[in-house]
């Protein structure tokens, strides 16, 4: 395969944001997978919005725009899809993507059931194509730092509040269509707790409830406690309302304050801000360990979107493709995070310690 014919479903902000490494076109894209940027070509563009489309179709390119997926799916010519509309619709899409024998990059979350999460993963076991979930967290800077420097932490702890509460109104915190913030913001760092903690979690107890928001089905606060199998613990603490600024206590600039902790015998290390920037602390003799450097503030000096790791993600599927590499963040991580997320859910409903089979 000489080049990647792209199909995009659903022409927003996000899809925006994947489309600008196309053809290798972005600044930020590494040097070492601009070959592969290079190489994606997008060919169609879906969305119920048609002016839409045709805005990005002018902007990265597409030989057609159409409002009806189907016809992505049935189109020979395209390769691989780009799914980023709305929660409810990402399990329908992938499914049928699979099933036409289309490689998947998919936005978060990858599916809002178990049995969604579970028909995924069989389809992606069964066709063997390439399915990818832009968990763009693994690609910060300041988080594959963490990852690399404490590689088997004993205890991670993960925190996801957004600042402010998400509008009734907003799609993401409709039951049906988003599953609500936690779930819509919170995967990013529940998936990069799982990255740093290296391991599948074995039970999680789960408070919390509605604090912020009118409606009784979309839990907006979670605090959670997790064992994972290796006998490692972690935490995490997900939903808006709030800022975790002040809380963090630590000089990093942290406009949205997502982060995750990583301890090990003395030995911790802080990502923050969806993985960009990084911060190192010791409490062993430094002839056992000394960390790269105490703090690392990629997002000044990289800028935020080469810190972000997201100009990664689009060459990174692509680079999967071209050389048959298992992608990152498959359909199994995708199913991990949503998976963990309705346990919390679970937990805090019944008051009862869940564990996962």
């Amino acid at each position: 395969m000489e080049r990647i014919r792209l199909g995009v479903i659903g022409c927003g902000g996000m899809s925006r944001v994947h489309l600008a490494t196309a053809g290798g076109k972005s600044p930020h894209t590494s040097e070492a997978l601009r070959p592969f940027a290079e190489r994606v070509e997008v060919y169609a563009l879906a969305d119920v919005d048609l002016a839409r489309a045709e805005a990005h179709r002018q902007a990265y390119g597409g030989e057609y725009v159409t409002d009806d997926p189907e016809r992505l799916f049935s189109d020979p010519n395209v390769d691989a899809v780009l799914i980023t509309t709305w929660h409810d619709t990402h399990a329908a899409y992938s499914l049928r993507a699979l099933e036409s024998g289309k490689h998947v990059l998919i936005e978060k979350p990858m599916a809002m059931t178990e049995r969604e999460c579970d028909d995924i993963v069989a389809a992606v076991d069964r066709t063997k194509l390439k399915y990818m979930v832009a968990f763009r967290c693994r690609f910060g800077r300041g988080a594959l730092d963490v990852k690399r420097e404490i590689p088997h932490p004993k205890n991670v702890i993960a925190h996801a509040r957004v600042a402010g509460i998400w509008p009734e109104t907003s799609w993401a915190q409709d039951p049906v269509k988003g599953g609500g913030q936690i779930l819509s913001q919170g995967c990013h760092i529940v998936d990069l707790m799982f990255f740093l903690a290296g391991s599948e979690p074995e039970s999680v107890y789960a408070t919390g409830g509605v604090f912020h928001h009118s409606r009784p089905d979309v839990i907006d606060t979670i605090n959670a406690s997790i064992r994972f199998k290796n006998g490692s613990v972690g935490a995490f603490l997900g939903g808006d309302g709030g800022t975790a600024n002040l809380m963090l206590g630590h000089p990093l600039p942290c406009g949205c304050p997502f982060w995750v902790m990583a301890v090990d015998q003395g030995r911790s290390g802080l990502t923050i801000d969806h993985g960009h920037d990084a911060r190192f602390e010791s409490r062993v003799p430094e002839a056992e360990w000394k960390p790269p450097y105490d703090q690392k503030i990629y997002s000044q000096e990289l800028g935020q979107e080469r810190a972000s790791g997201l100009p990664e993600i689009l060459p990174t599927f692509a680079r999967c493709i071209l050389r048959d590499e298992e992608p990152p963040a498959t359909a199994v991580d995708g199913a991990r995070t949503t998976r963990f997320i309705l346990k919390c859910f679970e937990s805090a409903r019944t008051g009862r310690v869940i564990r996962f089979e």
